[in-house]
């Protein structure tokens, strides 16, 4: 299934150890704060467990959503997406 991951998080520090983890599982950033990919059932938990340990009592949250095939059929985008904006900006 398909995890989204979305965080709010202050600090810089713990939030760049949510986006390293997030990348470590394979996700790919969709926006600034929110991430995307395929997980099993067990590297979900894994993920959730790795999350738990880098926020700590941190102020901001993180949210962990499991999406089904069917839904995610139904995604849709507006504008470009995170990494085609992410290249341009390099560009420029």
């Amino acid at each position: 299934m398909q995890t989204l991951v979305v965080y709010d998080i202050s600090d810089n520090n713990i939030r760049l150890k949510v986006s390293e983890i997030c990348k470590k599982f394979g996700l790919s950033r969709i926006q600034r704060s929110t991430f995307l990919g395929y997980l099993t059932s067990m590297q979900r938990k894994e993920l959730i467990a790795a999350l738990r340990r880098a926020f700590g009592n941190a102020d901001g949250n993180i949210q962990i959503f499991v999406i089904c095939r069917a839904d995610m059929i139904l995604r849709e985008i507006i504008g470009k997406p995170f990494e085609e904006y992410a290249k341009d900006e390099l560009l420029i």
